[in-house]
Formats: structure tokens, sequence, C-alpha cells
């Protein structure tokens, strides 16, 4: 994603934009329509004329940002990666409204609209899976859905976490130097396994199958 200028923008981008940066900082109910409006230098009937309303501007809000963050954004683990993010910071000025609106939404939200920004997250990380396993760059996966699930969630957590991300990190905020410490553990992690062997595996199935028996 570029740094566009204001009035290299449609109205309804403007509106979309303006909307993306208010709710991030404030919420989704706080951040109102005249609010909105206004950031935009527009009039709260023309927001209206674009979106229909708040639900509909929100929606609008959701689609922008789960483009950023699926396919064309996911790094070599199939979820949106933290090589990603850490672009997305580097630019913060660009980037930075879309990520604060991600984690706000993800965090504060309970809504239909924000069930659906997940869904696409996930559906996402699932082709990027999936796509991957028959390229051969990852193991066959005994169940791709919940692969891209845990992956989703890994991928997420940064910004759903931040400021524990950032602490543990030692930083007082979440920056790209801060994630660079996490990129090679976590590939270690992707690459090696955690474990040494399969034993903990082969005993969790066979304890699962027999509870199954019962």
């Amino acid at each position: 994603m570029r740094s566009v200028d204001s009035n290299d923008l449609t109205t309804r981008a403007r509106i979309r934009n303006a909307a993306i940066e208010l709710i991030g900082t404030h919420g989704f109910e706080r951040a109102s329509m005249r609010m909105i409006a206004q950031a935009a230098g527009v009039s709260p009937a023309l927001v209206v004329h674009h979106f229909g309303d708040k639900d509909g501007l929100r929606a609008a809000c959701n689609a922008h940002v789960s483009a950023m963050f699926t396919v064309e954004r996911v790094g070599a683990n199939g979820a949106p990666s933290l090589d990603s993010i850490r672009a997305a910071l580097n630019d913060w000025e660009a980037n930075g409204p879309a990520l604060n609106y991600l984690a706000r939404m993800l965090s504060d939200d309970d809504s239909r609209s924000v069930d659906e920004l997940f869904d696409s997250l996930l559906q996402g990380t699932l082709q990027v899976v999936q796509d991957q396993e028959r390229a051969g760059v990852i193991h066959p996966q005994s169940d791709p859905n919940v692969t891209a699930l845990l992956l989703t969630g890994l991928g997420l957590a940064p910004l759903v976490l931040s400021r524990h991300f950032a602490r543990s990190l030692g930083a007082d905020e979440l920056t790209p130097t801060a994630l660079a410490r996490i990129t090679i553990p976590l590939l270690e992690l992707f690459t090696h396994g955690f474990y040494k062997d399969d034993s903990i595996l082969n005993a969790t199935k066979s304890a699962m199958e027999n509870q199954e028996k019962k």
C-alpha cells in the first residue's frame, strides 16, 4: 500500500479512509457519521448517498482492509505474516489507520460484519495453505481448515495484542524492529517443528481415538 494524496482519491474513497481512521481510533460506536463526514470534508448526506448507512460504510471499510491482508499480503507461512505487518508499520502514514482499524474491530466488535471481516482473512489464509500444499512447500495437513485458522490467529496476534507484544519485546510500541525479533524463532518453529519426535503426537492421536470408541 502506498501513501495517496487525499486530492487524488474519489469522494467515496475519502469517506471510507476517514471512517477507517476514526473507527480505528475511537471504535465503531463512538465514530459518528457526522465525525466521519467532517473528517472527509463532505456533508453527512453525501456519506449516506455513497454508503446508505453506517453499517454499509463499515462493510466497505472491512472489504478494503481485508484486501490489504489477504492473499497478496501473506508471507511464506500462509498467514497474515509478521513480515507483512512489519512492512505496513514501515509506512505508518499509509497503513497505520488500517492496522488500527483491524485491531480495534476484531477486539471490540461482535457484529456479523466483523465475523465477515475475520472470515475473509481466514479464507485468504486457507487459499495460501492449499496452494502451498499443492506446490510442495508445506507438508500435507490433516485438516487444512484448522491449520488456516491457527495461522490466521497467529498472524493477527501482534495486532490484537500489540501492547503486550511490545512490552514483552522491550519496546514502547509495536515497531518493525521489535517484530524482527520474532521472525527467526517463528520460522524455526515452522521449519523444524517444536518437538524432537512424533511420540507426543502419536500418543495424543491414540488417546483421542480411544475416547471416540467409548
